[in-house]
């Protein structure tokens, strides 16, 4: 290899970079209902008494009503324990020091910080001392909306940094086939061009969905799994070909992949016919 030859992208596991999608994706959307559900109730709250979000004064029996306490457990224990454990094992186990890493484990953190200080709130909302709920609610009210904010920031911090390695990742078996069964739904309102179509967009900036197909239809073909090669090209193929005025690259590159698609699929012989019909 001479010094002009390109540094080949390391070996990733697939297996465990599609767990890691996974978990990162799943604890996302569980995060972002939780935190829509907060901002609501404050809202609500707020709107109740008249006043800004920022002046509002909660008794202890509301105050405790912000969160469900198990449901923020079930998302510190399962989806974000699940999200941190899949980057341990994607990164730190091989040694590799990834800020994805690094993403996962303060979410974790700050999530267990926000469950310890609501848990409190709930413990002790009954508290006759008011001079001690006071100072009690002066910490949580700027508590609850900064931890939750932070965790939101790690999130789409965490997103850009997937969006600058999917196309590493695009080339993989298990990702490509994984994406291709299970990316429509888990990245659901994740991308402004919809599930799959926004994920393709991003591993494979120069082809998009008509090189994403392609890719996943060639491997499929590659170990003899005809239906589904078959399907993944046709969806290929089938996109619209760019006009002939078309000058932008990508416009090219996802051109060539559908064309591409078209060829695979006339070499490819025909399924086996159905059979007749019984009586």
């Amino acid at each position: 290899m001479t010094s002009d030859d390109p540094v080949p992208a390391p070996a990733i596991d697939g297996a465990r970079a599609w767990d890691f999608l996974v978990a990162f994706f799943s604890s996302r959307r569980s995060f972002l209902a939780v935190f829509a559900r907060y901002e609501a109730r404050v809202l609500r709250f707020a709107r109740e008494a008249g006043v800004h979000r920022d002046d509002l004064s909660l008794p202890a029996s509301d105050l405790s009503k912000l969160f469900h306490p198990k449901r923020l457990q079930h998302l510190r224990d399962v989806r974000f324990s699940a999200l941190r454990a899949a980057a341990h094992a994607l990164f730190r186990e091989v040694g590799a020091v990834d800020p994805l890493d690094t993403v996962a484990s303060h979410a974790f953190h700050e999530l267990s910080i926000l469950l310890e200080e609501h848990l409190s709130v709930v413990r002790f909302r009954d508290l006759s001392d008011r001079r001690r709920y006071a100072q009690m609610f002066e910490e949580v009210s700027g508590y609850y909306p900064t931890r939750l904010r932070r965790i939101r920031k790690l999130f789409a911090d965490g997103l850009r940094l997937i969006e600058e390695v999917l196309p590493a990742w695009g080339r993989d078996r298990v990702v490509i086939r994984s994406a291709y069964l299970f990316g429509e739904r888990l990245t659901r309102g994740v991308f402004e061009q919809g599930g799959l179509a926004g994920l393709y967009t991003r591993m494979y900036p120069s082809g998009g969905a008509a090189e994403g197909f392609l890719e996943v239809g060639r491997s499929f073909l590659a170990s003899g799994f005809q239906g589904e090669a078959r399907q993944a090209l046709a969806r290929a193929a089938a996109l619209e070909r760019p006009s002939r005025g078309a000058r932008r690259a990508r416009d090219r590159r996802a051109g060539a992949c559908a064309a591409e698609a078209r060829r695979l699929l006339r070499e490819m012989p025909a399924p086996p016919a159905a059979p007749p019909a019984g009586f």
